[in-house]
């Protein structure tokens, strides 16, 4: 048997250690006895020893976890608690590790030292007071992270081209996918580009009143290091009286991102959004974003407002007209007939009665059972909204999810080039 080439060596190492871990968490889920025996529910068992593998297993996997640890509605909310942790409370970096990161500038102006408040797969967010006073949030990237992380993509992307290969999937854009998400990881190293982003994100809602963004102290950031104003008594169980008013304004301000601002925030777990007690909403992480083109953010506005109409050819159209091409043998007309129905469906469901989860699982399935593919940049803007789905249906059942949105869709078609 011929060896693998060199250069693929690290990631067949890689690819078995993968395998190893997560065949390790899966046999110590099943095989513990203590806990089942002490009354600990096996969903959080799983979610427990999935957690571990995720710790382990590096960032892009942790990233995964968090995903999962919102979805409420998709997994039992025994598991969903036990990979919460996997949020912004992993093994923060030492203070001894993080300190000679900071910019020369900062460290002779600190009045008090570091002081761990989260620790998340990509960095550790300390706490400091300036000699002025102010009390600031230091972001530390954990060192070698990006080597890890490049690893990890190469060999999703290795996978992905592979699977295009396979009969059936010829023309499915996995590797394009791939793509798009290793942008998106490798964007949340670059702390520049996050601090440009979180100035954006904070311009852009300055007039959305119960939505804060932190301050960004734009002469201390570096690559590795981002430092913004500190954001006191942040609500971490989200259970304050002003909940509800909070998670309905956090769900305007992520229309107002997306459908104006053309701004996709992916990332917005309950680690990185915070509704307060008085129902105002604390965004404090863009780390994890994407710009749409103006085209693509139009897309997207066209067919949820042809949705709200319940106009089913249209939407079939839109959506048609952002697919990447087709395989061979495509059907268009058996495409735009499954997805008027799937349209027909959905149309007016409330919030408690609405599955984004499910309506994105049958569209796509549509697509790919038709010829066709979903459009990287198509996926993205559901993604930020799935991640607040689970939060929206425990709390807001009765928010009626497409009517929300109107108000945001039509200033965004009636933004200059949307007519």
């Amino acid at each position: 048997m011929r060896a693998p080439p060199r250069d693929l060596l690290p990631l067949v190492v890689r690819a078995a250690r993968i395998g190893g871990i997560l065949g390790l968490a899966l046999l110590r889920a099943v095989t513990d006895v203590r806990g089942l025996l002490s009354g600990v529910p096996p969903a959080a068992i799983a979610g427990d020893r999935l957690a571990w593998a995720c710790e382990r297993l590096g960032p892009a996997f942790v990233k995964i976890g968090q995903l999962l640890s919102t979805r409420v509605d998709v997994i039992p909310p025994a598991a969903c608690r036990a990979l919460a942790r996997l949020r912004d409370r992993l093994t923060p970096l030492p203070v001894a590790e993080a300190a000679p990161a900071l910019p020369a500038g900062l460290a002779g102006r600190l009045a008090e030292p570091l002081t761990p408040v989260a620790a998340g797969a990509v960095a550790c967010v300390y706490r400091a007071r300036l000699e002025d006073g102010r009390r600031i949030a230091v972001k530390v990237r954990r060192p070698g992270v990006d080597r890890v992380i490049a690893r990890d993509l190469a060999l999703f992307g290795l996978g992905a081209r592979l699977l295009q290969r396979l009969p059936g999937l010829r023309g499915a854009p996995f590797a394009a996918v791939v793509d798009q998400l290793g942008d998106a990881l490798t964007g949340q190293l670059d702390f520049l580009a996050e601090a440009a982003a979180l100035r954006r994100l904070r311009a852009g809602l300055r007039h959305h009143r119960a939505v804060r963004v932190p301050e960004v102290l734009t002469e201390f950031c570096r690559r590795d290091v981002l430092v913004m104003e500190y954001m006191p008594g942040l609500d971490r169980s989200g259970r304050g009286p002003g909940r509800r008013g909070a998670v309905v304004n956090a769900l305007r301000a992520i229309y107002h991102m997306l459908f104006i601002d053309g701004f996709v925030h992916c990332d917005l777990h309950p680690g990185n959004l915070h509704p307060m007690p008085d129902g105002s909403v604390v965004i404090v992480d863009a780390g994890f974003h994407r710009q749409l083109a103006d085209s693509d953010r139009l897309a997207f506005a066209a067919f949820f407002y042809r949705m709200s109409r319940g106009e089913r050819a249209e939407c079939a159209s839109i959506v048609l007209s952002t697919v990447l091409g087709g395989t061979a043998g495509h059907d268009a007309s058996g495409f735009r007939a499954d997805m008027e129905e799937l349209v027909r469906s959905s149309t007016g469901a409330r919030i408690a009665e609405f599955d984004l989860v499910g309506f994105a699982v049958r569209l796509f399935a549509i697509q790919r059972r038709h010829g066709y593919y979903a459009d990287p940049h198509f996926v993205f803007p559901l993604l930020s909204l799935i991640v607040m789905e689970g939060t929206l249906r425990e709390a807001c059942p009765e928010v009626d999810f497409q009517m929300e949105a109107l108000p945001f869709v039509l200033r965004g078609l009636m933004r200059p080039g949307g007519a």
